[in-house]
């Protein structure tokens, strides 16, 4: 058996995921195809293509074997080997399929075998939050999961997560849901995220090797009144402390209001990473390009500390003329970039949703206007900003960055 790496920095990478996804005709057991495409190199992830030893380099295709960080030991990572066998094709067992991938790993990195396709156990776990029930799925719950993404974002079949990643033996970094009443109403599931990540000084305190990564969050229409978004978070951070992880991020689209006021104001999630035009897809919450903020989620933080400690209904912040903050665009119209004051105010719009329903290019201008500040006032040099808080002022809704210097950094990072 021989294992050959698909390199995601290759040019041709989307095209050979898609020609993947078609010999293994989209079956449901199948990553995303946008995760495979951006997320799963940036966690420290990879794909192999496998075939018998005998055969030559262009037939008898096995399957391919997608690796997913799973945990660090004193000697080495350990992945998740989750493997797709091709229909009809030549029969190999789980050793051999193991010991090709590692010989092409590092000394001391192994992985843990995993059909996705096999019988899976599930552990569910009960937590009461004042009648919002969480904790880990059933069988039953980890079908509905799929079933309320699909139903949120009405995303096609290739963009839906599997059932079975909620499983026991998955190794997924976090799954979680929400239940009111015996319903499934809201989920969370998140990866585990290998590679140190570049930081400023005062954040190297905080361990960088395994962080999650939290990678999608929903809760159902007509239960966001509830701050379940805010307690899954909350128990996400617990379960994470206890691992030994300092460290969460996500990404999240910046023109979103209601995500702004949970990530920056009630969970206390910063950010200074802007990518335009990160997801190659569109569906009923993106009808134009999907930017995304990278967040960071310091979890040891005094700053985060107390809001996972208390009940967090946090107020965004009233925005005001005065001399220590620029409210640098006014909706999509013409945007200042020669700000130098203590704090910016960026305008994204009330109902971001409703405004792509309604005038997508009214939305396209926006998206336009805010990218563009976005990527010139971010960044964590001095005199750049940080994004930490979401304000409002009136009927006009804002994102908040505070400059940066070395005292701003240290009391983001400070922790007991």
């Amino acid at each position: 058996m021989k294992a050959a790496r698909i390199e995601a920095a290759a040019s041709d990478w989307p095209g050979r995921l898609r020609t993947m996804r078609q010999r293994l005709a989209n079956r449901p057991s199948l990553l995303p195809h946008h995760f495979l495409e951006v997320v799963l190199p940036k966690i420290g992830g990879a794909l192999f293509a496998l075939r018998p030893g005998r055969a030559s380099a262009s037939t008898r295709l096995c399957g391919y074997a997608f690796l997913l960080p799973r945990a660090i030991t004193p000697s080495g990572a350990v992945y998740t080997l989750r493997f797709e066998p091709l229909a009809n094709a030549p029969v190999a067992s789980a050793d051999e399929i193991s010991l090709a991938v590692q010989k092409e790993l590092g000394p001391g990195d192994r992985t843990v075998f995993y059909r996705p396709d096999a019988a899976q156990r599930y552990t569910p776990t009960h937590i009461d939050f004042e009648g919002v029930d969480c904790g880990r799925p059933d069988a039953t719950e980890a079908i509905a999961i799929r079933q309320l993404q699909r139903a949120i974002w009405h995303s096609s079949s290739d963009a839906l997560y599997p059932s079975d990643l909620h499983s026991d033996d998955a190794g997924l970094g976090t799954s979680l849901v929400a239940r009111v009443e015996g319903e499934l109403v809201g989920f969370l599931l998140g990866f585990y995220h290998f590679g140190k990540k570049h930081l400023a000084a005062p954040w190297h305190k905080f361990r960088q090797d395994l962080r999650l990564e939290s990678q999608i969050l929903a809760v159902a229409p007509g239960q966001r009144r509830r701050r379940i978004g805010q307690l899954l978070k909350g128990l996400q951070a617990r379960q994470a402390l206890a691992c030994g992880i300092d460290l969460i991020s996500w990404t999240a689209d910046p023109l979103l209001f209601p995500n702004a006021l949970l990530n920056f104001t009630r969970l206390r999630a910063v950010t200074h990473e802007f990518q335009p035009s990160l997801y190659p897809f569109h569906n009923e919450l993106n009808q134009v390009p999907a930017s995304r903020l990278s967040l960071l989620w310091p979890i040891r933080a005094r700053r985060v500390q107390t809001t996972l400690t208390g009940d967090n209904r946090a107020d965004p912040i009233a925005v005001s003329a005065g001399p220590d903050v620029t409210v640098v665009n006014r909706a999509d119209g013409r945007p200042v970039f020669d700000a130098a004051t203590a704090r910016i105010a960026i305008e994204i719009p009330a109902d971001w949703i409703a405004l792509q329903r309604a005038d997508r290019t009214t939305a396209q201008r926006w998206r336009d206007v805010t990218n563009r500040l976005l990527g010139h006032y971010l960044g964590p040099e001095s005199g750049r900003y940080i994004l930490t808080n979401a304000g409002v002022s009136g009927s006009r809704h804002f994102l908040i960055g505070e400059q940066v210097d070395d005292r701003m950094l240290e009391r983001l990072a400070e922790f007991e």
